[in-house]
């Protein structure tokens, strides 16, 4: 990847994440104990669709799906914050997606724990460990 589209997708991914946490949307989807953590912003070669990778955090058991939806209806107008703060001649369509790579990640590590677990139970449990000459 080339440098100039890092530092796009970078000053995409901070000027994104300060409109969701202080740009009043007036969606309310988007309003109450939702937060929302920007975790990348990947942009197209030509610089014309930027997919938005969110990690949901809803409170309440919200649905994510409807603060993904409520993003996607949002995106004109964070669009038009992103034209207002950033110095492109063209901003980059939005299209707001789900981080999972987290709760992959939490996966993995519940079951490396368990594997972890296991070993230890083995190990405290006498069991057969007559050697054969």
């Amino acid at each position: 990847m080339n440098k100039r589209r890092e530092r796009v997708e970078e000053n995409l991914r901070r000027v994104i994440a300060d409109v969701l946490l202080f740009g009043n949307l007036r969606d309310p989807r988007l309003s109450g104990e939702t937060g929302v953590g920007v975790t990348a912003v990947r942009v197209t070669p030509d610089l014309s669709i930027a997919r938005v990778y969110i990690d949901p955090v809803v409170a309440d058991g919200r649905d994510p799906e409807a603060l993904l939806a409520g993003l996607q209806a949002a995106a004109p107008s964070i669009r038009r914050e992103l034209g207002r703060q950033l110095k492109m001649r063209r901003v980059p369509e939005l299209r707001f997606m789900r981080d999972e790579s987290i709760e992959r990640g939490l996966a993995i590590e519940r079951v490396l724990q368990e594997l972890r677990d296991e070993d230890v139970v083995q190990e405290s449990v006498p069991g057969d460990t007559s050697e054969d000459p």
